[in-house]
């Protein structure tokens, strides 16, 4: 859950038109070009944390968040579930085939509440904390499907060796810190329910290994110290939420506990987007875009990484042998 996103704040179409800008901006920066053919890994940037990612054998997805419930100021609002037919629409256009495993980075609505859905569709297992598990059990997911994992553990899928670490949540004011940050979901969560019940459980910082080279989904702008030390990843799909509203000290430590620590040469956004748009409609920029871009690019030119936006529903082929770096569309796809 983002920041902004989450205190059910507003943005001005000013605000949204400036964001814009530089959304339009990145896009044309050369960081986004056609690849005929080459080595790494495939990406479908889905909007928030959820991706698809595939090395042609094995497809693994982050999320599978679809419903992009909007939630208001009004107490009727804040009642959601799984928007079933927005999922099956998601999938429909997507076509990915096999899912091998849907990986949760925690708990909370925008990243676990379809989740087990999309693992039903689709036949994945759902992996993710044992709050993810009570998420799965709700919606009647069968026990062989869930697979809950602690920080420090690997699972193997094909030629993707997955790390699972410890993370921390972007910090969120109150009374949203104290109701959702910090707990778990202990029984089984059957919607509909508040938004609040999603618990953020364990909150990962999740890295795909692969002979391709290493790809790191930190989903959140938060981080613990040292956590991601010894980790080396080629490239992050970096959660940016709230960002652009962290104090300048904060900003610089998030990308040095992530970035910096990891290595990583290509840099990504991740929920960067206004999670309440459907999912059939353009991605629209939140309201710290701009500010949290405009870090990235000074922190990325000052250290020799590479910043590029990944297109929403398009396979983009990621190099990440160092050889030719940045996103690369594999073909034209309609969302």
């Amino acid at each position: 859950m983002a920041g902004s996103q989450a205190s059910g704040l507003g943005e001005t179409s000013a605000g949204r038109r400036r964001a814009a800008f530089t959304l339009v901006s990145l896009l044309a920066c050369g960081c986004v070009a056609a690849a005929e053919s080459a080595t790494g890994l495939v990406v479908t940037f889905l909007g928030t944390t959820s991706a698809l990612i595939s090395d042609g054998e094995t497809t693994l997805m982050t999320d599978g968040y679809f419903s992009r419930v909007a939630i208001g100021k009004t107490p009727e609002s804040w009642v959601i579930r799984p928007d079933v037919p927005a999922i099956d629409a998601a999938l429909k256009s997507l076509t990915p085939g096999p899912v091998a495993a849907v990986f949760v980075v925690h708990s909370h609505f925008d990243h676990a509440m379809d989740a087990p859905v999309v693992a039903e569709r689709t036949g994945a297992l759902l992996v993710g904390s044992a709050s993810t598990a009570n998420v799965g059990r709700g919606l009647g997911l069968p026990e062989k499907q869930l697979r809950v994992v602690s920080p420090g553990e690997q699972l193997q899928f094909g030629k993707f060796t997955v790390h699972f670490y410890r993370s921390k949540h972007y910090p969120l004011g109150e009374p949203l810190a104290t109701a959702m940050l910090g707990n778990t979901i202990d029984t089984p969560l059957v919607p509909p329910v508040r938004f609040d019940a999603y618990k953020e459980g364990t909150t990962f910082s999740i890295l795909f290994e692969h002979p391709s080279g290493n790809l790191l989904l930190h989903g959140s702008a938060g981080y613990l110290p040292g956590a991601l030390a010894g980790v080396k990843a080629d490239a992050v799909l970096l959660g940016t939420g709230g960002l652009g509203d962290l104090p300048r000290a904060e900003q610089e430590a998030y990308y040095r506990e992530v970035v910096l620590a990891t290595g990583a040469k290509q840099l990504f956004p991740v929920h960067w987007d206004v999670m309440s748009t459907p999912y059939s409609a353009p991605l629209v920029p939140d309201s710290d875009f701009q500010r949290a871009m405009g870090f990235l690019a000074e922190m990325n030119a000052a250290h020799g990484v590479q910043l590029a936006l990944l297109p929403k529903g398009e396979p983009v082929l990621l190099e990440l042998d160092g050889r030719s770096p940045g996103a690369m569309p594999v073909s034209p796809h309609q969302p």
